[in-house]
């Protein structure tokens, strides 16, 4: 308890199913603290926290002063065991509001939270945005650091209000590896005070798996008075004759304690009679007697077979399965309640942690604890790069998540700056990316290669390279752009091919695709092939060597005049990664042909594919749509280059290191001669390799 509060005489006994709790009251100036006596002496793993402003408590009538300070009380139970008497007056004098504004109060006003270890984990529920930052600050006010108060709950309200104070990484990220998930399913897991375990959701739900309910239920034989305990908070009355926590409303058509994995309505039609039955036949029985011991034992198996049966999968009865984890953390997490969601594919920007930062205030950052030293560099370059007399708003770091990149949280290669400036009226967004190799060598031919490409009109962005000493292992260099809009050509979902309703904007799933959409994406895709191959884009991954079509191709949508809807308007490459990396760099007609039929089989596979997800057109005419891209951007290149020939034949920077940037050059801008005048040769060939691909399934494989 925090220095100069003073405890106020007497006790306040609450009964909440069959546990008798006592609470104590201390007062600090306005505000009141009401616990479980001597629970800071024993905190426990999600103890419960709600607090609710004194003036939601108390209204002040016409005539009389508003009351001041914050209401907080800690109890082992759940929320309603401290909640429920602190809105019906139970508690002193804190309260006097009638029944429909109580219920209101405990609803929409009052804040919750659970201890996790020495953490608040702050869940929203019904409050509004304001009331949870008002808490948050007041518990910050109270000396809890920033880093201990931890939002659970993902509102898009909330989200935006601490993004736009550089505060997002506060609010707890989705997990999308299965070891991120098994992380928070263990440190999700609570009781009440029986034997009984729970997985506690951010709504307030606590989830009874079938093998946690076997777990206990075990107990009927070894522990019946465990076993009676656990049923009396299963099927026992609440405070204040409160329903028992089966049929307890807590959030959506969930209860305080919900059987999990079972079809909407099954539990309430099935198990939860059955197991207020057996409490009822339990609560008064004298278990020391072997029949009635042995009555309760054969209901309790018949409750756990029948709960077996009804699991809408199988595999929900195996904690350890895919399916199992997936679904309980959708759920843990509130994503369930959404209605457009999917366990098993993350959005691109969920795949991304925010790390701590800074706060900006009229141009002043203060830091936050935790804020790393990339992340600080990351800060100074912005705040030295934007204009005299702007200043920045927020500032909000993350970092990139990769499923193959198996490192901790703040050691990754890739992070995205997403900052917001005066004078700007839109939010900015950069990538910041770790080189794969040290050396400064190597740090100019990255650069040296995206200048050069974007000169001849590759779609790169503008690249910076930075280079900053980690004090370990010495000087480690960096390049940063701005992110291109849009979404991965891997990665489109089937929304994006279904036109939006001009008058909403929003896209009818019903509706059937949009031959314009599909036909305009492949387009798109034949303009990025004809960039792929001019880049020579090779590495000696098996899997993908021509580096094409595997998520590096960002498809960008908008308002198109010329069809006078929203339409996919450009693509362009976010991937430095293998430029410039064909093994051969003589000037044969052998190693041009090999060279050529690797990229177009590459592509043709590229296109069957997309044609066999997109059955209502004809997959020959999306075949020329995409050789019509690929055509008409190769004789772009080709003008880019002889327009201005002497400077790109002459184009040879100075590079620390053996990197045969000027014969690799040579190379590429002899090979994109070759590939404007070889167009119809290599049509052929593309169709050639499109035909078989068609017959034989697409699954011919890449071999340089």
């Amino acid at each position: 308890m925090a220095a100069g509060a003073v405890r106020r005489p007497g006790e306040v006994p609450v009964t909440a199913w069959g546990k008798t709790r006592k609470f104590v009251r201390y007062d600090l100036f306005d505000d009141t603290f009401v616990m479980e006596d001597g629970i800071w002496d024993r905190l426990e793993n999600r103890d419960s926290v709600v607090m609710v402003p004194k003036s939601a408590l108390r209204p002040a009538g016409e005539g009389e002063a508003r009351v001041f300070g914050n209401v907080m009380t800690v109890s082992s139970g759940n929320h309603a065991v401290a909640g429920v008497p602190l809105v019906t007056g139970a508690f002193w004098d804190l309260c006097s509001l009638g029944a429909e504004a109580q219920s209101d109060v405990l609803s929409r006003r009052a804040v919750y939270a659970n201890v996790v270890g020495d953490t608040f984990e702050i869940s929203q529920r019904g409050a509004s945005t304001a009331d949870v930052a008002e808490m948050d600050e007041w518990l910050q006010a109270l000396g809890c650091p920033m880093r201990r108060i931890v939002l659970s709950d993902r509102v898009d309200e909330t989200l935006e209000f601490y993004s736009r104070r550089g505060q997002e990484w506060r609010i707890k990220p989705l997990a999308w590896t299965p070891e991120e998930m098994s992380a928070a399913l263990r440190a999700s897991v609570s009781r009440l005070h029986s034997t009984l375990r729970y997985y506690h959701s951010v709504k307030g739900v606590r989830f009874l798996t079938l093998r946690n309910f076997l777990e206990w239920g075990a107990s009927v034989r070894s522990d019946p008075a465990a076993f009676r305990e656990g049923l009396r908070e299963l099927c026992g009355p609440g405070p204040g004759d409160a329903p028992p926590n089966v049929l307890l409303p807590k959030f959506g058509p969930h209860h305080e304690v919900e059987f999990f994995g079972l079809p909407p309505g099954a539990a309430e039609r099935t198990l939860v009679p059955a197991a207020l039955d057996l409490w009822t036949r339990v609560r008064d029985a004298d278990l020391s007697d072997p029949r009635a011991l042995a009555d309760a034992a054969e209901r309790f198996d018949a409750i756990a077979e029948r709960f077996r049966s009804l699991l809408a999968d199988p595999a929900y009865a195996d904690e350890s399965s895919p399916a199992f984890l997936e679904a309980v953390y959708r759920h843990l997490t509130g994503a369930v309640y959404e209605a457009d969601h999917d366990a098993l594919s993350r959005p691109f920007d969920e795949m991304r942690t925010a790390l701590p930062g800074a706060t900006y205030t009229l141009g002043n950052r203060f830091l936050h604890d935790g804020a790393d030293p990339r992340t600080i560099a990351i800060l100074d370059q912005l705040e030295l790069d934007i204009s005299h007399g702007d200043r920045i708003e927020w500032v909000n770091v993350y970092e990139l998540r990769s499923a193959t990149e198996r490192v901790r949280l703040g050691e990754g290669k890739t992070r995205e700056i997403v900052f917001k400036t005066a004078w700007d009226p839109l939010p900015r967004h950069r990538i910041e990316k770790r080189l794969a190799r040290r050396s400064t060598g190597y740090g100019a031919y990255t650069l040296a290669r995206t200048h050069a490409f974007r000169a001849l009109g590759i779609s790169y962005g503008r690249h910076r390279l930075l280079a900053r000493n980690d004090g370990a292992t010495g000087e480690v260099h960096f390049f940063t752009r701005d992110r291109y809009p849009g979404t991965p050509f891997s990665q489109l979902p089937p929304s994006a091919f279904r036109p939006r309703d001009p008058g909403t904007g929003v896209r009818d799933p019903s509706a059937p695709e949009s031959a314009d959409i599909v036909r305009a994406v492949i387009v798109l895709m034949g303009s990025a092939a004809a960039e792929n191959l001019v880049l020579k884009k090779y590495t000696p991954d098996k899997a993908s060597p021509s580096r094409f079509a595997i998520g590096k191709e960002i498809v960008e949508f908008g308002y198109d005049a010329r069809f006078g809807k929203e339409m996919p308007l450009r693509v362009r490459l976010c991937s430095v990664r293998g430029t410039m990396g064909w093994p051969d760099l003589s000037r044969t007609p052998e190693n041009l042909g090999r060279c050529f039929d690797f990229y177009l089989r590459r592509y043709a596979e590229v296109v069957a594919g997309y044609a066999s997800r997109h059955e209502s057109a004809d997959p020959w005419a999306l075949a020329d749509a995409f050789w019509e891209g690929f055509a008409s951007r190769t004789r772009q290149f080709l003008w880019n280059y002889r327009n201005r020939r002497e400077w790109f034949d002459g184009y040879n920077p100075r590079l620390f290191g053996d990197y045969k940037f000027a014969e690799k050059w040579s190379f590429v801008l002899w090979a994109l001669e070759r590939q404007a005048e070889m167009l119809p040769a290599l049509s052929e060939k593309f169709t050639d390799f499109f035909r078989a691909m068609r017959e034989e399934g697409g699954n011919r494989t890449q071999q340089p």
